[in-house]
């Protein structure tokens, strides 16, 4: 089959397009769209905050796709249309036992601590299978895996209730576009902090310096001290990435006095995927799509990704 593939780690240099042998599982999936994400050009530049393995690598965090082999499930049936679960997990650790896959103590994201799906196959099982609704089609599907489920585990992690104030920082990203409509469609009251007009549709307001109740910052540490200073009193600040730097400054008196709280949070339950999934279907959302790339053009599809104006898919034949 063919995949994309990073040879040895230290950048686009050592990646290329290759064919590889269809992977062996409890079930084989064609895979129909794949998501590009920060995640991914980490891997490939061998970057993340994740233990990369194995090399030769195929990365690939968020995908779509159908049926090809069903295996002994009893649940898909060959060419259902499912989206894939972007967490490995045990099911037996104490954090999955309590809900949290996400965080499981053997786990790790699927394109980084394990083969992904930029790749014409993938071989999972059925517990990382959700079929996709008849009302969503591939490429508003493949959205969520990773760009809507981060969002929306960082805004119950928050205790966002409806009619408080959000603030979402890059709400042009792929996980800041799910943070505005989600929190929208969660009954809040949502800025937004991005130099794109087209980021008010989705339904926030930009943001003139009101304090907020909940800070939603997935940029990192260019973007901490300055807006941590519009939390309001009670205020939550939840956070899950580090695309401006790791090390934020933190006035801990603001902090303690107000009693804000700070809160990490990464990815998203398979729980919590379903009801996204219900989620978005019933309220219609979708993300802003730019461009799609048939997979040969991946490297395209990289060098383009500072300067895209919305979601940049690749597409398997």
């Amino acid at each position: 089959m063919k995949a994309v593939l990073v040879r040895e780690p230290g950048g686009f240099e050592n990646t290329r397009i290759d064919d590889v042998q269809i992977p062996k599982g409890d079930m084989l999936i064609r895979v129909k769209y794949a998501g590009l994400n920060p995640v991914d050009i980490n891997t490939i530049r061998g970057q993340t905050n994740y233990r990369i393995e194995p090399y030769p690598h195929i990365p690939g965090a968020e995908f779509v796709g159908t049926v090809e082999e069903r295996g002994k499930s009893k649940i898909f049936d060959e060419g259902d249309r499912v989206l894939v679960y972007p967490r490995l997990f045990d099911g037996i650790c104490d954090h999955c036992i309590s809900g949290r896959e996400e965080i499981c103590r053997r786990g790790g994201v699927i394109g980084v601590a394990s083969n992904g799906g930029f790749a014409e196959f993938y071989a999972t099982d059925e517990k990382h299978l959700f079929q996709i609704p008849d009302e969503l089609d591939f490429l508003d599907a493949v959205s969520l895996p990773v760009g809507g489920l981060t969002a929306y585990h960082a805004l119950k992690a928050a205790n966002l209730e409806r009619k408080e104030r959000v603030l979402v920082v890059g709400a042009s990203g792929n996980t800041g576009q799910y943070g505005v409509m989600l929190a929208k469609a969660m009954g809040a009251d949502v800025y937004y902090i991005s130099r794109k007009s087209w980021i008010k549709k989705l339904g926030g307001k930009p943001w003139s310096g009101e304090t907020v109740d909940v800070l939603v910052n997935s940029l990192g540490s260019g973007f901490w001290e300055k807006f941590m200073n519009y939390l309001d009193t009670g205020g939550r600040l939840v956070t899950f990435g580090t695309l401006t730097g790791t090390e934020g400054v933190l006035n801990i008196a603001f902090l303690y006095t107000g009693e804000r709280k700070i809160i990490g949070s990464t990815g998203g339950t398979p729980r919590e995927l379903s009801e996204l999934i219900q989620l978005v279907v019933r309220k219609k959302l979708k993300s802003k799509l730019w461009k799609v790339y048939p997979v040969d053009e991946y490297s395209r599809a990289i060098a383009n990704y500072d300067k895209r104006d919305g979601r940049i898919v690749l597409r398997f034949s």
